[in-house]
């Protein structure tokens, strides 16, 4: 096979599974950075607390060690998440003369709609120590943003563009205000559209009468969308590859492990790690993508089970996202690097046919990220019942991903999410059907912070070329970005019995 009959296998392929992962998953949101809180309802019901419950079939999706300690059963969920978020831009100082990029004052919605969030799981008993099943889950991260504009290299002589779009974008907003060819011309609307899928299948034993482990090969398939940095493009190593560029894919896999274990005296443990699940390249967006690949970061989880009295549980819960490890997230906007690696550099080639590549601008392996670290996130829950009747409750906090003076980040994509609140009840239809249902809400977060780019002093870099500083002053606009997320979930379970 030569290699452009297999690009166009790949690329068929490709196009196939963004049709079912369209079909599955629809526009998906997550609120801890782009992990759910929890694993379906019984989860979700406790703010994603549950790593040491074997609930229902929607557990293996996390632990595949619980696979072990249920019959067989199915759960289908369906999950409607609300989001509700944006910035407010403050106006500049009197006294900020230049500026390389700053934003319309007002306020701008960033992130709204209604997102559908499916998942289903199957798990078959093949006897009394082993269980196999599969499973598919969704999420990912939208923040679209409309309304605005920008004004870039504000006080430069020929160079200043007021721009349509929240990053600029689009058209100019007069005819004579982007002589140079600054704005994007490319589309107002600024934001990601990430969604994302897996596809697990697991298989689970008990090693013992009170302890299981379990092991799931994960595949793992992406569909993203990138709007509104064309004005970014010339500051890019792939200018044709930054933006507005439709949907593009890339797949991959890992795997995830999982043990449960009954300790006694009433407790429990539980403890799942799903490993880095590499992708391929998304091809349309390597210039805005550091490597052009955006991997899915390793997730750690831990938890406590205490059985207080019949019918009543208590549970505690450890999460670890390491977004700190995948370099296109952990990347760091840094004003002052990209401003002379970069921005000053490119706007003196940027018309070239080829301009040289610089490690500071976008693309690059040093060039800007999402600007995200790991986090580290604790759960309480609680569980207690009734007859048919289960009710639960729970807490986390410790969500946000992102670190502090990140303001374009934030803009870009407000993740910023970092406490959730839940409740959750499941009734027992008949001994084979049970109905759940979960209300979990992402608490408002607002952060205030500065735009260090919108005020810019002009200085000599190295004693030849113009550059500017754009260190923190008190003509900087300030910038408050906020978001909250409110997600209902309802789960179906049926047992068939031995099949």
């Amino acid at each position: 096979m030569t290699a452009r009959r297999s690009g166009d296998w790949q690329r068929r392929v490709a196009r196939t599974a963004g049709g079912v992962l369209l079909w599955l998953a629809g526009e998906a949101a997550a609120s801890n950075g782009m992990n759910s809180p929890g694993t379906g309802a019984v989860q979700l019901g406790m703010a994603g607390a549950g790593t040491a419950l074997a609930s229902d079939a929607s557990a293996t999706l996390r632990n595949p060690a619980a696979g072990a300690w249920l019959g067989n059963t199915r759960t289908a969920e369906l999950g409607i998440a609300i989001p509700d978020g944006g910035y407010r831009a403050g106006p500049l100082g009197e006294n900020a003369a230049f500026g390389l990029l700053d934003f319309k004052p007002g306020r701008n919605t960033s992130v709204t709609g209604v997102f559908p969030i499916p998942s289903f799981a199957r798990n078959w008993r093949l006897d009394d120590r082993t269980a196999v099943g599969w499973g598919v889950s969704a999420s990912g991260l939208k923040a679209l943003s409309e309304g605005g504009s920008a004004t870039l290299a504000r006080g430069v002589p020929v160079l200043a563009a007021r721009c349509d779009g929240d990053f600029g974008g689009g058209q100019p907003l007069s005819a004579f205000s982007d002589i140079s060819g600054l704005c994007g011309r490319s589309g107002t609307t600024l934001g990601v559209d990430l969604t994302q899928i897996l596809v697990s299948a697991h298989w689970a034993y008990r090693v013992l009468p009170n302890l299981s482990v379990g092991i799931a090969p994960v595949v793992a398939g992406q569909r993203i969308e990138i709007r509104g940095l064309g004005a970014f493009a010339a500051f890019s190593n792939s200018p044709e590859h930054t933006s507005n560029r439709g949907l593009d894919y890339s797949y991959g896999g890992g795997a995830r492990i999982g043990l449960l274990w009954e300790v006694g005296y009433g407790i429990g443990i539980g403890a799942a790690y799903q490993t880095r699940l590499y992708q391929t390249e998304f091809d349309k967006y390597r210039g805005a993508i550091i490597g052009g690949s955006l991997d899915f970061a390793p997730v750690l989880n831990l938890g406590l089970q205490f059985h207080v009295i019949d019918g009543h549980r208590l549970f505690l819960d450890y999460e670890q996202v390491r977004y700190g490890d995948i370099r296109p997230l952990a990347n760091q906007v840094e004003p002052q690097r990209f401003t002379d690696g970069c921005f000053v550099p490119r706007l003196f080639t940027r018309n070239q046919q080829s301009p040289p590549d610089l490690d500071a601008c976008l693309g690059a392996p040093g060039g800007p990220g999402f600007g995200w670290d790991t986090i580290d996130v604790y759960k309480i829950g609680y569980q207690g019942g009734h007859d048919r009747l289960t009710w639960r409750a729970g807490f986390s906090w410790g969500g946000n991903p992102l670190v502090r003076d990140q303001t374009l980040p934030k803009i870009f994509a407000p993740a910023i999410t970092d406490r959730h609140a839940a409740l959750g009840l499941s009734w027992k239809l008949s001994s084979q059907l049970e109905l759940g249902w979960a209300l979990i809400y992402a608490i408002k977060n607002t952060i205030r912070e500065t735009n260090s780019f919108s005020s810019a002093t002009p200085t000599l870099l190295q004693g030849e070329l113009l550059s500017f500083d754009v260190s923190k002053d008190p003509e900087d606009q300030t910038v408050e970005t906020h978001i909250s997320v409110w997600q209902s979930q309802l789960s179906l379970t049926w047992s068939l019995g031995d099949e």
